[in-house]
């Protein structure tokens, strides 16, 4: 059944942490009637301490979506709003401030190669002027939970890609920050640390997280009965077990 044309937003509880606008993207940041959309009109919010996965098959705008909310991509129309705070496209302070909540889980890992498993896990708190004192405990435990302990001075180019791929999980979560942003975070994980690694998310949204995974697994979807959002056609929708609604399109 072809769901109806309706804005159907995800109702905000308490604040919100993230809200799109009639955003639209188009190939070259340029929306013209000449120029495809990737994404159309999209309107949707994800509330304070909400935990949802994207899906979507692949070239259907997930890596994109994720980097307008990161700030990383322009969209060619609308507005975006995180943490309430309207984005002002080219306001490079308010980019920077913004980004200092958001914890992201690239697909290409972005290690540092000079830094080894331990201080590439550690590197956010350094910028943040945390001592080795102070984080020590805390980065060791991360990096027991998602496997790495036996690996705490191995430098990057050694690592499997599992491992690679853990390590920047443990990265990106080590400040529990308010948003996490995760793209096909279990790509390189076999299942049962996949669910190792779901845990580690779902508790960090129980401690007031936000969280948004990326990803083409419907294995690990079904597991974890979180709701789920589904890029169709430029257009996204809150999917259903018998009828998908669309959080975007005319209104």
């Amino acid at each position: 059944m072809t769901p109806s044309p309706e804005d159907s937003r995800i109702a905000p509880a308490g604040n919100t942490v993230v809200d799109f606008r009639d955003v639209s993207l188009g190939y070259g940041n340029m929306a013209s009637t000449d120029d495809p959309l990737i994404l159309k009109s999209l309107n949707f919010q994800l509330p304070a301490g909400s935990f949802h996965f994207l899906t979507g098959p692949s070239g259907a705008g997930k890596t994109s979506l994720l980097k307008m909310i990161y700030l990383a991509q322009t969209p060619s129309s609308g507005e975006i709003a995180l943490f309430g705070e309207t984005i002002r496209p080219g306001d490079r302070l308010q980019s920077a401030t913004l980004r200092r909540r958001l914890g992201i889980v690239f697909q290409e890992f972005r290690l540092l190669e000079h830094l080894n498993v331990f201080d590439n896990a550690a590197l956010p708190l350094v910028v943040h002027g945390q001592s080795r004192k102070q984080y020590h405990e805390d980065v060791s435990e991360l990096l027991t939970w998602v496997g790495l302990s036996h690996r705490l001075d191995a430098m990057p180019h050694i690592l499997s890609g599992g491992e690679k791929q853990r390590l920047a999980i443990a990265r990106a979560v080590v400040t529990r920050p308010t948003l996490i942003l995760a793209d096909e975070p279990t790509g390189n994980i076999d299942y049962a640390m996949g669910m190792r690694i779901m845990r580690l998310f779902i508790e960090l949204n129980r401690l007031g997280a936000t969280v948004l995974i990326a990803t083409h697994d419907e294995s690990l979807v079904r597991a974890s009965g979180m709701p789920v959002l589904e890029l169709k056609g430029g257009e996204l929708y809150r999917r259903d077990l018998r009828t998908p609604r669309p959080t975007g399109g005319e209104g």
